[in-house]
């Protein structure tokens, strides 16, 4: 008796196979049709090395380098390190969430517009159940050599996508602002209001000078030692206070120039544009794969017998 072949011919063992995979795909790419298209948008920022608002950052502990200004090619560490977190920050989601957007879209074909807070494009009830969503929706990369940030943003509107990312830029650069300048800010406070006390002070000593004159006119040729004692040492008081005064009003007016000073700058590379074509979903891709699978797995199933006295004939010889 000739010996039985372990496999069919291939000829006949693809056949059916190949029409399952190809049913699949078909209803694959139809399903993949009902997809919605997706945009992305993207905003690229610089990394500011030699801006001396790195100073602020390290007092106010946002960044601390441990060693001066890098090279170019070798920037493990830097000021978009900490960018990173803050655009990963609840701040940042809050104020991204409950920004109003006017954008627009296709549904099948049909162009329709919508203005409404991202909150209501995720379909969120509120900002905790949205965040998951949003670290979907936002995107955030950082080329550890050149330090380059890239902030992206896919939803199913081009429009929304490059408010987003913008957004998102804009309220970087608040944070930033915010941070670098709050040591700046607290020590301007500080002399404001002691400028104020100390402006309070001088009106009431000014107050005592020109009563004690409407007095004792004359005061300082008054034969009276006690007269000239007093009112010279109410002038003495009153000029005292009046340079105190203004040295405070030099040392707040120079914290209001260290803060602004002290202000991080954001690079801007790549302010963003409104994407053309779309990002997703790879339609052909998905109807590949899943014939590709189906069509796999019917042959595997159609053949099952013939692999399984392969395997034994295998292990049998060996």
């Amino acid at each position: 008796m000739p010996e039985r072949p372990l496999l069919p011919a291939w000829s006949h063992s693809l056949v059916r196979p190949a029409l399952h995979a190809c049913l699949a795909g078909a209803l694959a790419a139809a399903g993949a049709l009902l997809l919605p298209d997706r945009y992305r948008s993207e905003v690229r920022i610089l990394s500011d090395y030699g801006h001396a608002g790195g100073s602020a950052m390290l007092r106010t502990g946002v960044w601390a380098p441990t060693a001066p200004p890098e090279t170019f090619g070798n920037r493990e560490d830097g000021p978009t390190v900490v960018y990173v977190d803050i655009l990963r920050s609840r701040r940042m989601a809050e104020q991204l969430l409950l920004q109003d957007y006017d954008y627009g879209w296709r549904d099948f074909g049909r162009p329709r517009r919508a203005r409404g807070t991202l909150l209501d494009y995720l379909g969120a009830g509120s900002v905790d159940q949205a965040l998951g969503a949003l670290r979907k929706l936002l995107s955030v990369q950082r080329d550890s050599k050149s330090g380059l940030l890239t902030i992206g943003a896919e939803t199913r509107s081009p429009e929304l996508s490059l408010q987003v990312v913008r957004r998102a830029a804009e309220v970087l650069k608040a944070v930033l602002v915010d941070l670098s300048q709050a040591a700046g800010r607290n020590k301007a406070r500080f002399t404001l209001d002691r400028l104020e006390e100390v402006k309070a002070r001088t009106a009431g000593l000014a107050r005592d000078f020109q009563q004690f004159q409407d007095t004792n006119r004359n005061w300082e040729t008054s034969p009276d030692p006690g007269t000239r004692f007093r009112g010279g040492r109410l002038k003495e008081n009153l000029d005292l206070w009046r340079q105190v005064v203004a040295n405070l009003t030099l040392n707040h007016e120079q914290a209001l120039l260290e803060a602004q000073n002290d202000t991080q700058t954001v690079l801007l590379l790549d302010p963003g544009s409104l994407p053309a074509g779309k990002s997703g979903p790879a339609r052909g891709f998905i109807a590949f794969t899943v014939a590709a699978a189906v069509g796999a797995g019917s042959w595997t199933l159609r053949n099952r017998g013939a692999i399984a006295r392969r395997i034994l004939a295998k292990e049998t010889s060996a």
